[in-house]
């Protein structure tokens, strides 16, 4: 009998969350009436990013224009990591307003997370919230943002051993019930 272990190649999904914040610049001096951001500027990861993104505080994010509702931008931000080399990006595929008045803006949405270097990710699918808030309601030029996306664990396939564990204690089973039998 021979016994031959076969490893499967996978890569990792993407996991954890990230948070980012700056100063954007409206189509409207007056935060009720936007519809689309046109310029994202100093642009830094914050928080505490976590799985996937740890070690990233700090870097400098560049930010593309997007609008919304409905708005799309790939990749709507990006960065390389200056410790690790590797590129993270976000592709935005839909977003809705769940608050918009002249002192708050809330936008919720889903769009692709991609980590492109030296290890093996897998595009995976996230969320993200894009935030400005204005106590004062009054006009401004450029209002500062807060963003938070995140990918909470997707399962990982473990490429059959799961499979050939559950068959393995099913013929045992049934040796068992055999001999039991007899």
């Amino acid at each position: 009998m021979a016994l031959v272990a076969i490893k499967t190649a996978q890569a990792t999904p993407i996991t954890g969350e990230i948070d980012m914040s700056g100063t954007v610049t409206l189509n409207s001096i007056n935060l009720g009436s936007a519809s689309a951001a046109t310029s994202l500027t100093a642009v830094t990861v914050g928080g505490t990013p976590t799985g996937s993104y740890a070690g990233t505080f700090g870097d400098s994010v560049a930010w593309h224009a997007f609008s919304w509702p409905g708005g799309s931008a790939s990749p709507l931000w990006s960065f390389t990591d200056i410790a690790t080399s590797d590129t993270y990006s976000f592709a935005l595929t839909t977003d809705s307003i769940v608050t918009q008045t002249s002192t708050f803006l809330n936008l919720l949405g889903t769009g692709i997370l991609t980590i492109t270097g030296p290890g093996s990710y897998t595009p995976t699918a996230g969320s993200w919230s894009f935030t400005i808030s204005n106590p004062s309601g009054g006009p401004h030029a450029d209002f500062n943002f807060t963003f938070a996306n995140s990918q909470v664990g997707a399962a990982v396939p473990d490429g059959g051993a799961t499979a050939m564990l559950l068959g393995g204690a099913m013929s045992a089973l049934a040796l068992v019930r055999r001999k039991l039998m007899a």
